[in-house]
């Protein structure tokens, strides 16, 4: 599926293999440290922002908390008229600095299998608040969360 993208007064065409969402709802997420022993931790730290866009793969949010590309995050938010969904599992994939202070923060979506270090994937299941993977059952409420929402917006008049 071919999208446009508005980035800096620019348009550019991009090639997704999710359909993405406008959708505005807070957002909390917490970084994955790792200790001295390679064992993964929820930072204390709680971070939040606004949840701009969603797809299956992943999320658009907005936030003043320090991010940083690379790190591996668990997310809780809120899909409106279905679950809450906690813990879930992701990666920043960019930052995006912003003039006024805030930053654009691409996260996708992951399972544990997914994650880079191995040391970290298996540490990831031993923590007390067990990482939901984003498996393809959560993807598939996603994508039916948005295909609903897409259904909606074009069944109104204009």
């Amino acid at each position: 599926m071919t999208t446009k993208t508005k980035t800096k007064g620019t348009t550019a065409e991009q090639k997704r293999r999710y359909v993405r969402l406008e959708i505005f709802s807070p957002v909390t997420f917490s970084s994955i440290v790792t200790d001295e022993g390679q064992r993964a931790r929820r930072h204390p730290a709680k971070k939040g922002g606004l949840l701009l866009n969603l797809s299956g793969g992943g999320v658009l949010i907005s936030t003043t908390d320090n991010v940083l590309s690379g790190e591996y995050v668990l997310l809780t938010f809120e899909i409106k008229g279905f679950d809450a969904l906690t813990s879930v599992l992701g990666r920043v994939k960019r930052v995006e600095e912003c003039e006024d202070g805030e930053r654009l923060v691409g996260i996708e979506f992951l399972t544990p299998e997914q994650v880079d270090d191995p040391l970290l994937a298996v540490s990831l299941s031993r923590l007390s608040d067990n990482p939901l993977g984003f498996s393809d059952s959560l993807r598939r409420l996603v994508s039916r969360f948005v295909f609903q929402r897409q259904v909606e917006s074009e069944s109104k008049p204009r």
